[in-house]
């Protein structure tokens, strides 16, 4: 069997550097790239296995890295990984053509049975993440919460306000200006059918977001 190849796409230098060499000793060969623009570059010019592919990432964020990536190598499988938990972002990952969705707290040996499990065509799917999906296929699209129909870059916005960021705060995270995370703010309150920061938070708590 040919040796794997696994492309690590995480702006946390720590992180990416400890999961090629972990990768690297399970017999997999593996590298890591931190920026969005280099790693697709890396995906046009070599051959992949798979790639691990961070959902926050502060490039356009992780999700947009995935179309881009979906649109070069459509058959190519992307595993997303994700501080958050799998309630937020796992549907949305699986539906822009993820292969599987794990977060940064799953095992190694969860890991290497994930990358392993889509490199032969398959989906990894936590026993949580499929039973959101059967109620998602089951209910369709009038069963989501009101946070579902938020954008992606609106969704990213709203978790790290719900942590306590402020906007300042959320801009330099996700590199771009105050006023274009003001403008997410105001989009994703009104989806909402929020008034201010106070709903946003209760919400939240609702929601089971944050607790």
């Amino acid at each position: 069997m040919n040796e794997l190849r696994v492309l690590i796409i995480d702006d946390h230098a720590l992180l990416g550097e400890s999961l090629a060499r972990f990768l690297g000793s399970s017999g997999m060969q593996a590298h890591w790239c931190g920026q969005a623009e280099p790693a697709l570059q890396l995906v046009r010019t070599q051959r992949w296995s798979a790639v691990l592919l961070d959902v926050s990432m502060p490039e356009g964020n992780g999700l947009d890295l995935l179309k881009r990536i979906k649109a070069l190598h459509p058959t190519l499988p992307v595993l997303m990984l994700s501080m958050h938990p799998e309630q937020q972002f796992a549907l949305r990952a699986l539906r822009g053509g993820a292969a599987g969705y794990l977060t940064k707290g799953s095992s190694p040996d969860v890991l290497v049975q994930a990358i392993h499990k889509v490199v032969h065509g398959g989906r990894y799917l936590t026993p949580g993440v499929a039973e959101q999906l059967a109620d998602y296929i089951n209910a369709g699209d009038t069963a989501e919460a009101a946070h579902a129909r938020l954008s992606d870059r609106e969704m990213q916005v709203f978790l790290r306000l719900v942590e306590g960021q402020t906007v300042n705060q959320v801009a330099e995270a996700l590199h771009i200006s105050c006023k274009t995370v003001s403008t997410h703010k105001t989009r994703l309150m009104h989806k909402l059918g929020l008034t201010n920061d106070a709903d946003l938070v209760r919400y939240a708590m609702h929601e089971g977001i944050v607790r």
